[in-house]
């Protein structure tokens, strides 16, 4: 294993870890996170402005997204409000004090990534970010990608047939032998 060569994807994951490592340290000198960061440039861009939006825009389940904003939410950073078409949506707007929170962020953002890329030629960089923008459209078109994972679900729910669930496991049940079935349910038993 020592001689084999590291994959992109593994690559892409360190080079994540060790930014987001730079960025947490530098966001928290204004009582952010990188994650928080994130949702006010979404809310401030105009490209999200529900939870369910910044969710689905960040790829969490929508508790995870209650749990970033709360701290936003006390500081005054962001207000709720509900959206006057639909009652049940709360419409997330930056404050006065989330613009200048905002702001400062930026300023820290911007500072922190021209020292990551100052050893970076700016082709290789045009270069960089168009094939990080390549990997990402290819990443949400694919079929494991949290946004396409409802749309999975329902295709791999079970299609009943004369009353019979057929799905990919059920010819394996049904073609294993008696012992083995109770060894199976014996083992299940065990684990629970």
């Amino acid at each position: 294993m020592a001689g084999r060569k590291a994959s992109t994807i593994y690559l892409l994951k360190r080079a994540e870890l060790s930014v987001r490592g730079c960025a947490e340290l530098a966001f928290g000198t204004v009582d952010l996170t990188p994650s928080q960061y994130f949702i006010l440039q979404l809310v401030a861009r105009g490209e999200a402005s529900s939870s369910a939006e910044l969710a689905r825009a960040m790829g969490v389940l929508p508790p995870s997204m209650s749990e970033l904003i709360a701290p936003l939410e006390r500081s005054g950073a962001i207000v709720r409000r509900r959206d006057p078409e639909n009652n049940r949506i709360l419409r997330i707007e930056l404050t006065v004090a989330g613009q200048r929170l905002f702001a400062r962020a930026t300023d820290i953002a911007i500072r922190v990534e021209q020292e990551l890329i100052k050893g970076f030629a700016q082709a290789d960089l045009a270069h960089l970010n168009r094939l990080l923008g390549d990997l990402t459209a290819a990443a949400e078109a694919h079929s494991f990608h949290p946004k396409l994972r409802r749309l999975g679900k329902i295709a791999a729910r079970p299609k009943t047939v004369r009353g019979v669930a057929k799905t990919p496991m059920a010819g394996f049940a049904s073609g294993a032998k008696k012992e083995d079935r109770s060894r199976a349910r014996i083992s299940s038993r065990k684990i629970r």
